[in-house]
């Protein structure tokens, strides 16, 4: 993606804006609810830029039932890891320790892969249906195309609207510069990896509020 020198400023401006009005939110020494709360401004920012994109313009291909995107490498954030691994402590024992059971092995799968980034289904799709839709990453929440075909393809290049992909960008850069601010790690994870150590290490959110950074693979 090339930008022009004005577009690369805004970009940049708005990453900026954004960081310091995280950062002024969450203070020198933040809670841990409060840290996993602010994640959830992200989030909704990010969706309201893709339904304001699609009434401005052509509407994503995206649909229920669409999951290519979902057989893809997903990154998160140590915060996003936290508070998807809380939004699951609902869920029951069984359910846990089977999701468990399905990370693990999927983490296995990943490590022993031939390919930099296999393409392997998310643990949490279901029947072609995301079962976290509501607590989904950001990186899900952004992921847009104008074909379906060119996704059900693997093609490498998808064509996206580029005012999503820059205010998205801005958005999670910005909250990531906000949280840094505050001397919490924003090292991004592979989402399996990440949510392993989130539910695993019963202290992941005190460590992680420590400023420590999550161990890696």
């Amino acid at each position: 993606m090339q930008l022009g020198e004005q577009e690369q400023a805004a970009l940049k401006a708005s990453i900026v804006q954004v960081g310091q009005r995280v950062a002024r939110e969450l203070g020198e020494r933040p809670e841990l609810e409060q840290a996993l709360h602010m994640v959830g401004f992200l989030h909704a920012a990010i969706d309201k830029t893709v339904a304001q994109a699609a009434l401005r313009g052509q509407a994503p291909a995206c649909q229920a039932g669409c999951a290519s995107c979902c057989h893809l490498r997903v990154e998160v954030s140590p915060v996003e890891a936290l508070r998807l691994a809380g939004c699951l402590q609902d869920w029951p024992e069984a359910r846990r320790q089977d999701l468990l059971q399905r990370l693990r092995l999927r983490l296995a799968l990943l490590e022993n892969a031939r390919e930099p980034a296999p393409r392997l289904p998310c643990v949490f799709l279901q029947d072609n249906m995301c079962s976290i839709y509501p607590w989904r990453p950001a990186n899900c929440r952004k992921a847009h195309s104008f074909s379906a075909a060119d996704c059900q393809q693997g093609a490498v290049h998808i064509q996206q609207d580029l005012a999503i992909t820059l205010a998205a960008e801005a958005l999670q850069a910005g909250t990531a510069q906000g949280y840094r601010q505050a001397g919490l790690s924003m090292a991004p994870l592979e989402l399996t990896h990440g949510l392993l150590w989130a539910l695993e290490q019963p202290s992941a959110g005190e460590l992680w509020l420590d400023g420590k950074d999550v161990p890696p693979l």
